[in-house]
């Protein structure tokens, strides 16, 4: 099977990194206060800014966490299935060197030439696409798992994995 696997926020924690940003800036919520928003909702319009323009500057991404459970899951996933990292890296451009030296880093195992920078993930052929917005499933020709953040917590999707601890038996029962 081949299985793409967004980065930020499924592999990558970015969520946890643009908070540390906030927090820096004397902005910080509650994951109740975060339920079904998105952290740039939900700030004031000047730390939204400042944030932004870090994010833009592209090192913000070399230095993010990897979510839970990611550096096992991806190690099986890839023993077993044709395995592709894809990012929306056009968001912030800057971003590109900083999300490959990133994946070279925490994933040493996975080949480099199946990361996918881009635009517009609709021109990605697989079987299944894991990432935490619906939006990508528009135009998408595989399944949609949607990976659970706060901010999709209101998101009616039929297919979610809750987190990566449950990839496996997920991808069993969607494909039985």
């Amino acid at each position: 099977m081949r299985i793409a696997i967004d980065m930020d926020e499924v592999l990558a924690d970015a969520h946890a990194g643009q908070r540390k940003l906030y927090a820096a800036l004397g902005v910080t919520l509650t994951d109740i206060e975060l339920r079904g928003r998105k952290l740039r909702d939900a700030v004031p319009a000047v730390a939204l800014a400042e944030v932004e323009t870090q994010m833009h500057q592209g090192a913000f991404f070399a230095n993010l966490d990897m979510m839970p459970g990611a550096l096992a899951a991806l190690k099986r996933l890839c023993k077993d299935h044709d395995v592709w990292v894809i990012s929306a890296a056009m968001e912030y451009p800057a971003s590109c060197v900083h999300k490959i030296a990133w994946m070279q880093r925490h994933f040493p195992f996975f080949d480099i030439s199946h990361l996918v920078l881009c635009g517009d993930k609709s021109i990605i052929r697989a079987d299944v696409l894991i990432d935490d917005h619906a939006r990508h499933f528009e135009g998408f020709c595989g399944h949609g798992l949607l990976f659970n953040a706060l901010h999709n917590a209101n998101v009616d999707w039929p297919q979610r994995l809750p987190h990566w601890d449950h990839v496996h038996t997920t991808l069993q029962e969607m494909h039985a």
